[in-house]
């Protein structure tokens, strides 16, 4: 009777006819978590125009986002910046291309030009896809934007 599966090939690998013992099981679990190919598969997961930095969120004294980020810089300085659990359509999940199918999964803010001010959004809720908080009248100091209960900041 034919199970669909051989257990005594796995991955290429022919074995003594009892599997692959734990030790080689092991073995291989580290070796592949150690290859740069996972490496550089995890630095690829991003969008072209997006890159890893360091960044901070806090928001009416909660700390939302504070080290590793994603973040895109666009032309006249506005920026965002992404927790790093956060997802990508077309990466992570299917890019349906409409607002219907979109997710999130961290925390995320937006600083962008309003006129002769900078300005500000973001996310209350993880799960959230659409800026439900507002900030107007940010200030810069340093790598940061910094408004009334907010301070984003991004170190590129």
């Amino acid at each position: 009777m034919r199970s669909g599966w051989n257990p005594t090939v796995s991955g290429g690998f022919a074995t003594s006819g009892k599997g692959i013992g734990p030790t080689m099981a092991v073995a291989l679990a580290i070796a592949f978590s150690l290859s740069p190919s996972h490496a550089e598969a995890a630095k690829h997961r991003l969008p072209s125009d997006y890159r890893w930095g360091r960044c901070l969120l806090v928001v009416a004294g909660q700390t939302r986002i504070s080290g590793k980020c994603s973040y895109q810089i666009e032309k006249g300085g506005d920026f965002n910046i992404q927790g790093p659990k956060q997802v990508f359509a077309g990466i992570d999940y299917p890019d349906t291309n409409s607002g219907a199918g979109e997710m999130s999964r961290d925390y995320w803010a937006v600083v962008y030009k309003d006129g002769d001010a900078w300005a500000g959004y973001s996310n209350a809720d993880i799960a959230a896809t659409h800026g439900d908080e507002r900030w107007e009248d940010l200030r810069r100091e340093g790598a940061c934007y910094v408004g009334k209960d907010v301070r984003i900041c991004l170190w590129h």
